[in-house]
């Protein structure tokens, strides 16, 4: 174990797609309970940060390490071999949902528990009374406890991520990594799953990094906001401090485009 008090740590991480410096010697520490946002322009690396972080990708084989909560995901280009036990306490949030659209709500936020269960169970769908008790307490927890028996591929796409952070409210997920979750919601959606996850953080304690494209949905729900353009970090630091001047240094002259979608 490494740096036990991150929950993410990142050291000169660097990964190239061709001619491209996707992250271009980034390093990052994220604290135990921190809530923070990753911003920049499209291609930024923002994303290509937060899956390498969960070993989702491999970085370059010259790049430093990367952990979260202490544990090593992944170095030198290599993936650690206990990386699925890592993942076990990090839960994963996608802009599209992954959600088996075929199963109902509930039997998706029970699959939260697999990584704790004999395969067996997971794969004859035998879950014990605890973690269904778990799933329907996790689906109240996020306000859609009424769609429980519902298809997943039936439901908006707020209900939808929602769901799926109560999905990691069941694996037990000790830090939440959001990868653009409102990107594809409609403002009042993404409203509420901004303050779902800012509750998340704020009464259970749980480390929250998410990638956004709406700069003022940093502002209102992160105190710390990180950006980054062209694979550097160009700006760490209170997200009340993201000033004009800033902003265009980020986005460029078109920086207005950063808060639409947004709500003030």
């Amino acid at each position: 174990m490494t740096d036990a008090a991150a929950a993410l740590k990142a050291e000169n991480v660097r990964m190239t797609f061709g001619e491209t410096k996707a992250l271009d010697n980034v390093s990052l520490t994220i604290e135990p309970g921190e809530m923070v946002a990753l911003i920049g322009p499209s291609g930024s690396g923002k994303s290509t940060l937060l899956r390498v972080a969960a070993a989702l990708q491999k970085a370059d084989s010259d790049s430093g390490p990367v952990s979260v909560l202490g544990r090593v995901m992944q170095k030198s280009g290599k993936i650690s071999s206990g990386v699925r036990a890592n993942r076990a306490r990090l839960g994963f949030i996608f802009q599209q949902f992954n959600l088996v659209g075929r199963l109902t709500l509930f039997s998706n936020v029970m699959l939260g528990a697999l990584g704790r269960l004999p395969a067996w169970r997971g794969a004859l769908g035998l879950f014990p009374i605890a973690v269904k008790q778990a799933a329907m307490d996790a689906l109240e927890r996020v306000g859609i406890a009424e769609f429980a028996g519902r298809r997943a591929s039936n439901l908006s796409g707020g209900q939808q991520q929602r769901g799926a952070i109560a999905r990691a409210l069941v694996q037990g997920a000790e830090c939440l990594f959001a990868d653009e979750p409102i990107a594809s919601l409609d403002p009042v959606s993404a409203r509420k799953v901004m303050e779902l996850l800012r509750e998340l953080n704020q009464t259970d304690g749980l480390s929250v990094v998410v990638t956004l494209h709406q700069v003022d949905y940093a502002q209102k729900f992160c105190d710390r906001t990180v950006a980054l353009n062209k694979g550097r970090i160009v700006y760490d630091g209170p997200s009340d401090g993201l000033d004009r001047d800033k902003l265009v240094e980020i986005y460029g002259p078109e920086f207005e485009v950063a808060f639409q979608g947004g709500e003030s």
